[in-house]
């Protein structure tokens, strides 16, 4: 076990938005949404899931756009809806691969990387702000409280290495 752990302060879950493992839509196996690149003021570029298993490929350009504001008939703005800190990817709204229930609550991460992550600030008895300003942005101060106690540590230690076993190949 780790003692110590002092970056979790100044990560952010967009710093996990590169390559995020999904369920694929067509054939239920392991498809990657790829987002390289990625940024708010053009999320729509080259944004795209692809599976290795069935062919699946799409653009997020050609899933439909929704009414995002509307005043009147005078002005509609459309566009597309981005759901980033919940268990689907933020772009097509596709279930994680990474997902696992523990005890009632549900595990979940985008990637290997954010996994990985998540074990090393579990695993660590001392999770140091390093003088980083009290900020709820960050990723070590959004996890949720079942997740970070004391007392569910193991079970969650567990549950993440029955995850790797799972999903690293």
């Amino acid at each position: 076990m780790t003692d110590r752990n002092k970056d979790s302060y100044q990560t952010y879950i967009y710093d996990f938005l590169k390559d995020i493992l999904v369920v694929c839509p067509q054939c239920s196996n392991s498809a990657i949404v790829k987002s390289d690149g990625f940024s708010f003021c053009d999320h729509d570029k080259d944004i795209r899931v692809i599976c290795t298993s069935c062919g699946f490929n799409k653009k997020l350009t050609e899933k439909p756009t929704s009414v995002l504001y509307s005043a009147s008939n005078e002005k509609t703005i459309e566009g597309r809806h981005l759901m980033i800190g919940v268990p689907i990817d933020p772009f097509f709204h596709l279930q994680l691969w990474i997902r696992e229930n523990v005890n009632g609550n549900l595990l979940w991460a985008y990637n290997y990387e954010h996994l990985e992550f998540i074990r090393t600030f579990i695993n660590s008895k001392l999770r140091e702000r390093n003088g980083q300003e009290f900020s709820n942005k960050s990723l070590g101060s959004r996890l949720p409280k079942w997740m970070t106690s004391k007392s569910n540590r193991e079970t969650v230690l567990k549950t993440i290495e029955k995850i790797r076993a799972r999903v690293y190949i």
